[in-house]
């Protein structure tokens, strides 16, 4: 018998029903054979938290019963805590299952270019930057892997392609110059290293730059950097947003501490202060992560708020003097001259030998109009620690107060010894060379003010005129 027109509609769609079902079942048992592919063997975790090795347990067990969310945390949990060849093997994975997400190949590029697997790491990046034109970071990190490969064309190809996106981005500049610098194009490093130098305020190119002006025969700029330097600290990374979110699952102390910070520099305050407050939640009796976050508070002008982080690190740890110096002087900041007093002196009690708080009591001796009485605390920082000027310079200022100007100028030249370049020493140097009426020790002296970047243009041109006016003559560079 023919069957009826809605029976036959029922049928077809019954069929279809069951032709996508078994499609759906066929995809989801793919799906599952690969998340389960794609798990590593566990590492060994004797050290780890028990907190972490829950974690990466639950996660696991997710994982394993093939949900793809539980290989992302599985991932973003193992990267995050170091256990980086678990994190690339789950990111194998995780990059044939979400073919679209971009954060995967940058993520997994990031661990391989760390095991200088240079050539698969490009790959992986060109990946990330097809999927994620407008994520600078990928470009950057791609160009550098180029560059790193010898590949200098197309490495500059690519930096070029992050200026057109955004003029001026110091971190292309800087790659473009170190291929100027490499094919012995001095003066255009020099122009785009001078650039990134200064819009980075000394923490971008230091290194380079000095290079750069040995080699055109400029020792006084190359001398003067390499003050900056030491006064700049450590190399800052590109800032890396995806990089930086794994963060949030980290349970190592001193790398989200290491990490805020960079964070911090960057310009995202909130999201440094969560993580730092998270190390603090995870490691209460870590006096450097309370320390931390009490000078972010200060930076930041939660003033209270940092008074009570330092307050903890002296309860935490009597003997970590900065401590007490700081809050010392948080005290000090806030009116609370007595306040700041007691707690220096309790500072000194528990770290007689500390050459920061016996410089913090001689500077508030001298403060205080007590010059004398602040002398043998300088010279207990320099006995201390003779390989830093700062005590040097106080203790040449209290003998200057004092009138004995030949005993100042004596520590001021071990202060040099110490810091060859050093602003402030060299601007006081060249002032007493002026008014001693030394020509060539003047001229020697503006020389080095000149040529170091940390003395600001207002006080070369005041050195200049009582140069012009002791002299008679304009002093000429």
């Amino acid at each position: 018998m023919k069957p009826k027109p809605v029976l036959v509609f029922v049928g077809v769609a019954v069929l279809a029903a069951a032709t996508a079902g078994g499609f759906a079942w066929r995809r989801a048992a793919v799906r599952r054979a690969i998340v389960t592919a794609s798990l590593p063997a566990t590492p060994e975790m004797r050290d780890a938290s028990f907190v972490l090795q829950e974690r990466l347990a639950q996660a696991e067990k997710s994982a394993r019963s093939g949900s793809v969310d539980g290989l992302v945390e599985l991932a973003i949990v193992y990267h995050a805590n170091g256990y980086f060849g678990e994190a690339a093997r789950c990111y194998e994975g995780l990059e044939e299952l979400q073919p679209s997400e971009a954060r995967w190949p940058h993520l997994h590029a990031s661990i391989l270019a760390g095991y200088g697997e240079n050539e698969p790491a490009i790959g992986l990046w060109r990946r990330a930057v097809e999927l994620a034109p407008d994520y600078t970071p990928a470009r950057l990190r791609l160009a550098d892997a180029l560059l790193k490969d010898n590949r200098r064309d197309e490495a500059a190809k690519v930096y070029q392609d992050v200026l057109a996106r955004k003029p001026g981005e110091p971190y292309a500049l800087l790659g473009l110059a170190r291929i100027d610098l490499e094919q012995n194009r001095l003066q255009d490093a020099r122009t785009k290293l001078e650039t990134v130098y200064e819009t980075s305020k000394a923490q971008l190119g230091y290194d380079l730059i000095v290079s750069v002006y040995e080699r055109l025969g400029l020792a006084d700029r190359a001398a003067a950097i390499r003050g900056s330097y030491r006064a700049s600290g450590a190399y800052r990374d590109v800032p890396d947003p995806w990089a930086d979110s794994l963060l949030d699952d980290c349970y190592d102390t001193y790398r989200i501490a290491l990490g805020a910070g960079a964070i911090n520099r960057s310009g995202d305050y909130p999201t440094a202060l969560r993580l730092l407050l998270r190390a603090v939640q995870l490691a209460p009796k870590d006096v450097s992560a309370h320390f931390q976050l009490g000078g972010m508070y200060r930076e930041h002008g939660e003033l209270a708020k940092a008074g009570q982080e330092f307050q903890q690190c002296t309860v935490i740890d009597p003997a970590f003097s900065d401590g007490w110096i700081q809050l010392s002087n948080l005290l000090a900041q806030m009116g609370d001259a007595q306040g700041s007093e007691r707690t220096l002196l309790a500072g000194l009690g528990h770290c007689p030998d500390s050459p920061g708080i016996n410089l913090a009591r001689g500077r508030m001796l001298q403060k205080a109009g007590q010059i004398e009485e602040a002398i043998p605390y300088f010279e207990a920082s320099i006995r201390i620690r003779p390989n830093e000027p700062d005590a040097y310079i106080d203790l040449a200022n209290a003998y200057i107060a004092l009138g004995k100007n030949d005993l100042g100028i004596q520590q001021l030249h071990k202060a040099l010894e110490v810091d060859p370049e050093h602003p402030g020493v060299l601007t006081v140097l060249a002032y007493n060379a002026i008014s001693n009426k030394d020509r060539a020790d003047a001229d020697r002296w503006m020389t080095r003010v000149a040529n170091q970047p940390n003395v600001q243009k207002e006080m070369v041109a005041r050195l200049a005129a009582e140069y012009a006016s002791v002299f008679g003559q304009p002093w000429a560079r």
